[in-house]
C-alpha cells in the first residue's frame, strides 16, 4: 500500500535533502535543514537590546524614548524592527527587496511577527511601485506582510495603492523624501476604526509609513503601527 502524499513527500524530501543539501543564501555554507539560512547566520539577524517604546530603536539602558521621540510626535502608536539595516540583516532584505526570495520573506516575516507590540486587528503594507512592479514581477514589501499575517493568524490585506510613479528614495535626504512622499498614496477601501499594522522592509526616514498612516487614517481607519525588517541608523 502506498503511503499518504504527505508521508511520501516527507519522505522524498528527506532523501532530497541528503543527497542535494541547500545552501545558506547568506554565506553559502550547506544547510541540510530545510531552510534558506544556516543557523549561524540566523543568530546575527537583528538584535536591539534596549529600545525606544515607541519608535523601537536601540537606546541606552534605563530609558525608555529615544532623543527624537522625546520631543516629537510619530504618526504611528509604535514601531518595531528586527535591528540595524547591517551585516546579515541588511543582505536578507536585499534578497527579499530586489531578488523576491520568498524563503527569507518566511523567515523573517515569523521573527518580525514575534516583535508585536500591541493588538492589531488587519496587516497590510506600503503599497509597490507600478513600474518596478512590472519590472519584478513582485514587491518585497508585500511578501514579508503576508508572511507577517500568517504568523499572526490575523488578515492581510493590500489597503493601500500608490497613485503615482516616484523614483528610488535611496540615498535620498529627509526633507526630499517627505515631498516625494505627499499625496502618494491612497487607500483601497474605507476603514471603520480598525488598528492596522504597516509593513515594509526599512524604515529611514519615516516619511513613506508617514504618508501611508495619513491615507489609512484618512479613510476612516484607526491607530496604525509600523513593523520592518531593519531600521536604517540616522534615518529618524
Amino acid at each position: 500500500m502506498w503511503p499518504s502524499t504527505s508521508r511520501a513527500a516527507r519522505w522524498l524530501w528527506g532523501w532530497a535533502t541528503l543527497l542535494f543539501p541547500s545552501a545558506c543564501v547568506v554565506c553559502g555554507q550547506e544547510v541540510r535543514e530545510p531552510a534558506a539560512i544556516c543557523p549561524g547566520c540566523a543568530e546575527e539577524v537583528g538584535g536591539w537590546g534596549s529600545i525606544c517604546q515607541i519608535c523601537g530603536v536601540g537606546i541606552a539602558p534605563g530609558l525608555d524614548l529615544c532623543e527624537g521621540c522625546a520631543v516629537e510626535t510619530r504618526p504611528y502608536v509604535w514601531a518595531r524592527s528586527l535591528g540595524p539595516y547591517e551585516g546579515v540583516l541588511r543582505a536578507l532584505v536585499l534578497l527579499v527587496k530586489y531578488e523576491g526570495e520568498r524563503a527569507v520573506a518566511r523567515f523573517l516575516g515569523r521573527r518580525m511577527a514575534a516583535l508585536l507590540a500591541g493588538e492589531v486587528a488587519v496587516v497590510t503594507w506600503v503599497p509597490p511601485d507600478p513600474v518596478r512592479l512590472r519590472q519584478r514581477g513582485f514587491h518585497g514589501a508585500e511578501l514579508l506582510g503576508r508572511e507577517v499575517a500568517k504568523a499572526l493568524g490575523l488578515p492581510g490585506r493590500p489597503l493601500l495603492r500608490k497613485l503615482r510613479h516616484s523614483p528610488e528614495q535611496v540615498g535620498r535626504p529627509r526633507q526630499e523624501r517627505v515631498r516625494a512622499m505627499h499625496g502618494l498614496f491612497s487607500a483601497t477601501r474605507r476603514g471603520q476604526g480598525e488598528r492596522v499594522l504597516l509593513v515594509d522592509d526599512v524604515l529611514t526616514t519615516g516619511a513613506t509609513v508617514a504618508e501611508g498612516i495619513r491615507a489609512l487614517q484618512e479613510a476612516g481607519f484607526g491607530e496604525v503601527a509600523v513593523l520592518t525588517c531593519a531600521r536604517a541608523l540616522g534615518g529618524d
